[in-house]
């Protein structure tokens, strides 16, 4: 039972596999890279780079600071009650004493969905 189980897998796997050989390749923009080796890089040196971020830098055009880069308005411009954490305690332990706050969710229902008795 083993044996056959074990065989029959090796053949749909391999039946699968051969498809993807057999395909060809059909990617759009299937150009090999076209440099050469042993051709020169002609573009700018290291050196040349450095010196144009330094002028850019020097000139203000670079920075390292994010341009929105704007506080969260919620913490520091959010307005304050006036109230003290102790007062707010007690607000809470009068509400919770008087039944206003619950840690359960206001419409916390079960999921009534369709049941099928068998």
């Amino acid at each position: 039972m083993k044996k056959t189980l074990a065989t029959a897998l090796m053949l749909s796997i391999a039946a699968l596999s051969a498809g993807a050989y057999a395909s060809e390749n059909t990617e759009p923009n299937n150009v090999p890279f076209q440099g050469v080796y042993g051709t020169p890089y002609q573009g700018p040196t290291r050196a040349q780079i450095q010196a144009e971020l330094a002028e850019a830098r020097t000139a203000g055009l670079v920075t390292n600071v994010e341009p929105n880069d704007v506080p969260f308005q919620g913490v520091y411009g959010a307005p304050q009650s006036g109230k003290t954490r102790a007062e707010v305690q007690a607000e809470l332990a009068t509400a919770k004493a008087a039944g206003l706050v619950s840690n359960v969710e206001p419409n916390d229902m079960p999921f009534a969905g369709v049941y099928h008795s068998n």
